[in-house]
């Protein structure tokens, strides 16, 4: 998964998950929980070369994020943590034991790391990167569009609040 794919289905997720109080989520921090696994451990992974995936896709790493929510001054955090979770979960990170389960099955992480060249071959040859991204996209515009944002002025206001408006009717 690439960054529309995590952005846009990380917050889909959270948008399904709390489709009846969505005036009360922080939907800025989900949208930075929903990639900063990545912004953490690609550059280390190019710079150490390890796997792309390290420190930050690990249950240690999003347990340590909710559990540093459960401070009454930086509740908020919780949406950064729904926001990795949506990661790990787009990741299939399970499918990755040795990482997700860090350090219960050891200390090291897989050697050999990503590489621009790879990156850009999947995303222009690998339909299911594709149809990742290709989701992403449609569900964040599906977000704006159920949530009134269609103009430049309410993206704005989206992006300073980071909440969307409290829906009404029945």
């Amino acid at each position: 998964m690439y960054v529309l794919g995590h952005l846009g289905l990380g917050l889909g997720i959270a948008w399904l998950v709390s489709y009846r109080r969505p005036a009360g989520v922080d939907y800025r921090l989900v949208l930075l929980g929903a990639i900063l696994p990545d912004l953490i451990d690609k550059p280390l992974g190019l710079a150490l070369n390890l796997e792309s995936r390290l420190w930050a896709h690990t249950l240690v790493f999003v347990g340590t994020v909710l559990a540093m929510a459960a401070v009454p001054r930086v509740r908020r955090l919780a949406w950064i943590g729904l926001g990795v979770l949506t990661h790990l979960l787009l990741d299939r990170i399970w499918e990755q034991p040795q990482v997700v389960l860090w350090p219960a099955l050891g200390w090291e992480f897989p050697v050999g790391g990503p590489t621009v060249e790879g990156f850009l071959e999947a995303l222009l040859t690998d339909p299911i990167v594709q149809a990742g991204e290709v989701a992403g996209l449609i569900a964040l515009i599906l977000f704006l569009r159920a949530h009134g944002i269609r103009s430049w002025a309410a993206l704005k206001a989206f992006v300073l609040s980071g909440r969307v408006p409290a829906a009404t009717g029945a």
